[in-house]
């Protein structure tokens, strides 16, 4: 093994000369550059404030898809040193950066210590490093894989150096270092491979020494897996928090990978990270120079690994380095779910990447300068390549962390806006802040009245306080709504904001005194739940077909709901309950809510293509995110009038058609009919039906040109027709249609109770005004008819009643099985009439106060059987299972029972019974 000369001055000032540039390129204008804070460094400042705090101490943190910890221990303590703040977080990556330079040059002179030249590669590869905007960049910014390179450096130093002279104390630290790089980056998980290459071929290779080097290994390991008991148990607990990310990211085929793999060998030459948050975008990792000596040192490396023959080690570290590239290359080749080629994901390729120029920089300078000269040589080398480069990746690094692209991609504007805000005396106003996510952590780690800030997300909503002045902030990430709501803001004053790096504001300021409101343009009244109390709604715009509905819901919050995370809802129906848009937008959660609150929320729907023009509603409701269900609403007596309020909308034909093969079409047929329209396919949403349910289905039409004569659609499944009619439920004649337009023509034909089982076609003709068939038939698909055993004696019960509800049906009598916690109601239907509408069943146990004990509502035979499938005269046993309060005590107890139509909380009448109830006496415990 070749022995190394002493350092002398020449080495030691060009170490320290890299050290010198890297920490200046490190440390000048921090924390101010680069401009902005994303929300992901601001969320890990958070973090790490809660571990400065000592309110947490994670292993792994769970939130935001999971990051590994390291860092923000790390980051926690500076932030007790300098306080919690921009500073101390990015000071966090400055020093780690700095640090891997040094590490990184030590790491190099390890893994080819058999070189005499070594310690000059590795001062090559700190300049080298120590001088690279991919590196710079992440050591300004405070992201934990930053630590990730620091690391893998001294883990391979401390490594090789031990199995170099075989110090045990050098290999446990270095399995500990190892085991450490696993909470420092997701990436990190692949560094094992590329150390368990060399590893396994240095207990190959050094035959003489196999037992020993077996040792080494095994001790290497032991230490490494101590290490990493906290997280494993961590994620024996918790195993999706293991594959969270992954699966977010992955790629989902062999070709995507490949294709990832592709684009980030381009990374080094070509094309690098298209994102300006890591990159200027689209630069590749290399400038020309460093490329060509990054392939020399590559093809170096390679050769000696046939160079060394009986030099176990030296083949070791060759195998390292070339087995690295590929393997740390993968976090972002199979990262295709999001921007591929990525610096960050790439991030393990750091350090040891630089080692490869380095080599051959060394090596050419060793075929042209004698070796007694090498040293001055190299030092002046260093330094002039110092010289040159550190002001090219500072010119860089400004351009980059300064550009008006950064700061909209980095929420430079919510920067701003939290120094206006800790900047404005904000007694006795009501701060509302718009931004493209709730609660932004940017924000949040920056402003100091933080708590007292309510959020509209996405900046579409518009909100009055309950008493004060209301202060509107809308940053230029968020303002997509400022041109409705300056509109309703005629009492608002425009304050001055402070100006972004391209001139314009940083973000929009209103302020509006105490009592503002504005007027809805279609007045309305309903009570949601007596928490929201509808006003009314504007359009925005006429709805089309493919395109947008947009309206602004006007709303006051009446009394905080409990749960507290309500939120609205809007579907765009037709006359017949068909849907074609929703939306479910999460802009101002009720958790927020104040009573007295006047809210504008502007609701836009997305209009299904091809949705015929016509009569339509939006009905608006509002939900509880947590559970799913809806606010009931209530009529002027506090009864349950259904849970929607429908806002009249005309919807127009689409400005322009939709392409036929951006519509939604199970099955494509393109059948011209020779009238006009051209079948362009069909959806069967029904396969199986039983008697009584409806067929679901959709012609797709074109019409080519204008179509001159009313054509009639008949649909017939096997010898039963099931609608016969003119194109949208008889409303949308063809002679209506323009050229070119497209028209999803919905069906829901309801099949006869007395259908016959088997499997049957579904046959379309198209008939002219004459009777002449113009398409068809075509079969559009089969459907399978289900038997259904139907009863019509009524079985044997407990209770008999026989009261009728309506003339759609009879309550014949009911079953009682209580069991320890439960009611099971059995109650018996007779259908009187054949219903059309489908009824929701309640059975409601009232106290002998009359108040609501325990209840359940829900379609018969619990969901399974609904009524439009019963035939006239057929009995139906409907179970329910009402939860009981614990303790229940002993008295009078009432069962009221009845039937009503979900949507609109119509009842079936009830003889001698106002509200439609039957109502059955029933003694507690005699129930039981």
């Amino acid at each position: 093994m070749a022995r190394h000369r002493p350092f002398r001055w020449p080495l030691i000032a060009a170490f320290l000369a890299c050290l010198a540039a890297g920490a200046a390129l490190r440390l000048a204008r921090l924390p101010e550059l680069p401009l902005g804070l994303h929300y992901d460094e601001a969320a890990n400042g958070i973090l790490a404030a809660e571990i400065a705090r000592g309110i947490k101490h994670p292993v792994f943190i769970p939130s935001y898809t999971g990051k590994e910890v390291l860092f923000f221990y790390w980051a926690a303590a500076w932030m007790r040193v300098l306080g919690e703040g921009v500073l101390a977080l990015r000071l966090t990556a400055a020093v780690a950066g700095i640090c891997t330079v040094a590490a990184a040059a030590w790491a190099t002179c390890e893994l080819l210590h058999d070189r005499e030249d070594a310690p000059w590669i590795g001062a090559f590869t700190a300049a080298f490093l120590a001088t690279s905007l991919w590196h710079l960049i992440f050591s300004r910014i405070g992201f934990r894989a930053i630590t990730q390179p620091l690391l893998q450096a001294l883990t391979v130093g401390a490594l090789w150096r031990g199995l170099r002279l075989e110090r045990r104390g050098w290999l446990v630290l270095a399995g500990l270092l190892a085991g450490a790089t696993l909470y420092t980056y997701l990436a990190s998980r692949a560094f094992p491979l590329p150390l368990a290459v060399p590893l396994l071929a240095l207990l190959l290779t050094d035959r003489e020494r196999r037992c020993i080097r077996l040792g080494h290994i095994l001790l290497f390991g032991v230490a490494a897996i101590a290490a990493l008991i906290p997280l494993a148990a961590y994620f024996i607990a918790h195993p999706a928090a293991l594959t969270t990310r992954i699966g977010q990211v992955a790629a989902r085929s062999w070709a995507e990978a490949w294709e990832g793999l592709r684009a980030c060998l381009g990374m080094f030459f070509l094309k690098g990270d298209p994102y300006i948050r890591f990159n200027l975008p689209g630069r590749p990792l290399f400038d020309p120079a460093t490329a060509a000596l990054f392939l020399l040192g590559l093809l170096i490396t390679f050769r000696r690994l046939f160079d060394r023959p009986g030099r176990p080690l030296p083949i070791a570290s060759g195998l390292f380095l070339l087995t690295l590239l590929p393997i740390m290359l993968l976090p972002s080749a199979l990262a295709t779910g999001e921007i591929t080629p990525s610096n960050l994901r790439a991030i393990g390729l750091l350090p040891f990447i630089y080692s490869f120029p380095a080599l051959a920089a060394v090596s050419l300078l060793r075929s042209v300068v004698p070796a007694a000269r090498l040293d001055r040589w190299a030092l002046g080398l260093i330094l002039f390549f110092l010289a040159l480069q550190a002001p090219v990746t500072s010119t860089l690094y400004t351009r980059w962390a300064t550009s008006p692209a950064l700061y909209e991609a980095a929420d430079g504007d919510l920067v701003d806006v939290a120094a206006y805000l800790n900047g404005t005396d904000l007694e006795g106003v009501t701060p509302y802040i718009a931004s493209i996510h709730y609660r932004h952590p940017t924000l949040a780690f920056l402003a100091k009245d933080y708590p007292r800030l309510k959020w509209l997300t996405g900046g579409e909503t518009l909100v009055f306080p309950a008493g004060g002045d209301g202060l509107l902030i809308l940053p230029r990430s968020a303002d997509q709504g400022r041109r409705w709501i300056e509109e309703r803001l005629a009492e608002a004053v425009r304050l001055p904001t402070p100006a972004g790096p391209d001139g314009q504001p940083a973000f929009i300021a209103y302020r509006f005194p105490a009592g503002s409101s504005s007027t809805p343009s279609h007045p309305l009244s309903a009570d949601f739940g007596h928490a929201v109390a509808l006003l009314g709604y504007d359009l925005l715009s006429t709805p089309r077909s493919g395109e947008q509905a947009d309206v602004v819901v006007y709303w006051r919050v009446e009394n905080r709901p409990d749960p507290g995370d309500l939120l609205p809802a809007v579907r765009l129906t037709d006359p017949w309950g068909g849907l074609w848009g929703e939306s479910r937008p999460f802009h101002y959660p009720a958790e927020q809510w104040t009573p007295g609150e006047v809210v504008m929320d502007h609701l836009s729907v997305k209009v299904a293509p091809g949705a015929p023009p016509g009569a339509y509603q939006l009905k608006l409701s509002f939900y509880a995110a947590s559970t799913g269900q809806p606010l009931p609403l209530l009529d002027a007596t506090g009864g349950y009038a259904g849970t929607a309020v429908g806002l009249p909308v005309e919807l127009e034909r689409a400005t322009t058609p939709p392409a036929p093969s951006d519509l939604p079409i199970r099955q494509r047929l393109n059948l011209e009919s020779g009238a006009g329209p051209t079948l362009l396919g069909v959806s069967l949403d029904t396969r199986t039906i039983r008697p009584g349910e409806p067929v679901h289905l959709t012609l797709f039409w074109q019409a080519a040109r204008p179509v001159q004569a009313d054509l009639t659609v008949h649909l017939q499944l096997g010898e039963e027709r099931l609608y016969e009619g003119m194109p949208v439920h008889n409303t949308y004649p063809t002679s209506q249609w323009a050229a070119g337009e497209v028209v999803a023509d919905r069906y829901d034909p309801r099949l006869s109770r007395e259908a016959a089982p088997g499997a049957c076609p579904l046959t379309l003709t198209l008939l002219d005004g004459e009777g002449r068939e113009v398409l068809g038939p075509v079969t559009l698909g089969e459907i399978t008819v289900e038997r259904v055993d139907r009863t019509f004696e009524p079985p044997s019960m407990a209770h008999e009643v026989g009261i009728p509800l309506g003339d759609q049906a009879e309550l014949l009598g009911y079953d009682l099985d209580p069991s320890d916690g439960q009611l099971r109601v059995t109650l018996y239907w007779r259908a009187t009439a054949e219903m059309e509408s489908s009824y929701t069943v309640f059975v409601h146990l009232l106290g002998p106060e009359g108040g609501v004990v325990a209840q359940h509502d829900g379609i018969p035979a619990g969901g399974g059987y609904p009524t439009p499938l019963w035939m006239e005269g057929e009995v139906v046993a409907d179970p329910h299972i009402l939860d009981l309060p614990a303790g229940l005590p002993p008295g009078s107890y009432t069962l009221e029972v009845g039937m009503y139509i979900q949507e609109t909380g119509e009842r079936l009448p009830v003889p001698d019974s106002p509200d439609g109830a039957v109502r059955i006496p029933v003694q507690w415990p005699e129930t039981r």
